[in-house]
């Protein structure tokens, strides 16, 4: 049925130059998130800022752009302990690098990480101080 629902949306799409935009209701009793349709139609960093998705240079890596669903924040860097506690408990990004694709990032908040495994890495996830999470960095063709 995914298959299926994915060809007609894919068909209903061709000759737009930007996906429908989230809030769109779409034709199925199966829910699909944004980022599921963004993968499966292989839509790019400019696609996706055109549809709303909020995408910014990654801080100290200037090759990397990072995009978060739309109507989902960014992190906010902050200075200090403690981190501010309205922050989402967690945080999935698509990562590109020079423009291209390169995989999701999923993001847990500081106190919420438990010693999880990256199932990409098999490592423990990353903490990034200067925003208060862990990252896992998925990259595509991987896990």
């Amino acid at each position: 049925m995914t298959i299926v629902f994915l060809t007609m949306l894919a068909a209903g799409c061709s000759g737009s130059s930007s996906m429908p935009s989230p809030s769109q209701p779409v034709a199925s009793s199966t829910s699909i998130s944004a980022e599921a349709i963004a993968d499966a139609l292989g839509l790019s960093l400019e696609q996706l800022q055109a549809s709303g998705w909020d995408c910014r240079p990654a801080p100290f890596n200037p090759t990397r752009t990072t995009c978060s669903h739309p109507n989902q924040p960014h992190p906010v860097s902050f200075s200090g302990p403690p981190p501010p506690p309205d922050r989402p408990a967690s945080i999935p990004l698509r990562v590109f690098d020079n423009g291209v694709f390169a995989g999701t990032s999923l993001l847990i908040r500081s106190d919420l990480y438990n010693g999880q495994t990256c199932r990409s890495t098999g490592l423990p996830y990353t903490f990034i101080a200067r925003i208060g999470y862990y990252e896992c960095l998925h990259r595509q063709g991987g896990d």
